[in-house]
């Protein structure tokens, strides 16, 4: 997993394809566990890039994004948020739109 740490890193990131972004704060208690549970659910689908940003480190994408809770996970196509989901991570949720994606 790649750390973003500027809001150019991300506009370049998020021109790929498919990606994965966990947006999280370095106080976050949840943020770690659910951090390691994402990394093994992408081991599965190792094509698709993960990455994470600290809020406090990249402020700006807070606001582009309208990220004010913690843990939220993104999934960007070609620039494109097709995926949110905030605290409480459906990853089924998350898997259903990957087989979308990936069988197209």
């Amino acid at each position: 997993m790649e750390t973003i740490k500027t809001y150019e890193e991300f506009e370049t990131a998020v021109k790929q394809d498919l990606m994965i972004l966990i947006a999280k704060t370095k106080t976050c208690v949840v943020c770690k566990p659910l951090t390691d549970k994402l990394l093994d659910f992408m081991k599965g689908y190792e094509s698709i890039p993960v990455y994470q940003v600290y809020l406090e480190d990249v402020s700006l994408f807070s606001g582009q994004h309208l990220v004010f809770t913690v843990p939220t996970i993104l999934v960007f196509s070609e620039g494109r948020e097709i995926l949110r989901e905030s605290r409480f991570i459906d990853f089924a949720k998350v898997e259903r739109l990957f087989q979308i994606y990936l069988n197209d």
